[in-house]
């Protein structure tokens, strides 16, 4: 985890570029040197509307990317903002995903809906990671959901990356059903690492096939979308049995948290 002397300082940062991903997503290049890793996040503050937890999509040279989806107050703020605007935060909180132990292994990500901007980063430096084999699956509701088309090109060419859209297009000459039919299609070894992001019954049956493909639970790994308010495990807002989402993950081990995650009132 990334030490910080103070949770609660605000940092400012100039937007330097805005993508519109799809309806009511951007993606944010912020100015910043910020000390961060893969897997953590940010409260983004809007003044007067309050502060969202959002992933840290990506980090580039001298800057941070956030990929924001426009649902509450907070949110629709920023979506707003554009590039010469200044965005706030703190952070970063969080813990990271565990790529080291995926070296000399396969990895295998999984990302479901937004949850690709929680994958997005650890993908990038797996490619250049001593992964003996690197299988990426993403699946989208549909056609004008999908998210950074413009990156598709290169992460073809470093990885096994494949989408799969839950309805059909028109413009779309790709696989379209759910992302377990993917995860089917491909051979997997008992020692496979697994990353995974996306809408909690997504979560629920890959892990299940998974299991039925020999990958044990303590190899795959998920990050939690879960409302963190406090980001310093003091409010309880985002706690999962005994564990705060804020604080000891986003990222947990399956094994760990299957015994809350697949309780229907969790």
């Amino acid at each position: 985890m990334i030490a910080y002397s103070n949770p609660y300082a605000l940092k400012e940062g100039k937007v330097t570029k805005v993508i519109k991903e799809c309806e009511g997503v951007y993606t944010f290049h912020i100015a910043t040197e910020e000390d961060c890793t893969y897997g953590q996040y940010n409260m983004l503050y809007a003044f007067g509307a309050g502060e969202a937890p959002i992933t840290i999509a990506s980090k580039g040279e001298g800057h941070i990317v956030h990929t924001v989806r426009a649902v509450g107050d907070v949110t629709r703020h920023i979506d707003q903002l554009k590039e010469g605007d200044f965005l706030y935060w703190r952070g970063p909180y969080g813990n990271t995903w565990n790529l080291q132990e995926a070296y000399g292994k396969t990895l295998l990500i999984l990302s479901g809906g937004l949850g690709l901007a929680a994958t997005r980063w650890v993908f990038e430096e797996a490619t250049k990671s001593p992964v003996r084999r690197l299988i990426h699956l993403y699946g989208s509701k549909d056609y004008d959901s999908l998210l950074y088309t413009y990156l598709y090109e290169e992460w073809s060419s470093k990885a096994e990356f494949h989408i799969t859209l839950d309805k059909p297009h028109p413009k779309w000459k790709g696989k379209v059903g759910l992302i377990t039919e993917l995860i089917r299609e491909i051979d997997l070894k008992e020692d496979t690492i697994v990353f995974a992001c996306g809408p909690d019954p997504m979560i629920k049956a890959c892990v299940r096939l998974l299991e039925e493909r020999g990958i044990p639970l303590k190899n795959i790994y998920t990050s939690l979308e879960r409302h963190m308010k406090c980001s310093v495990g003091t409010c309880g807002h985002c706690m999962i049995g005994p564990y705060f989402v804020c604080k000891d993950g986003p990222v947990f081990r399956y094994d760990l948290i299957r015994e809350y995650f697949e309780r229907k009132e969790v």
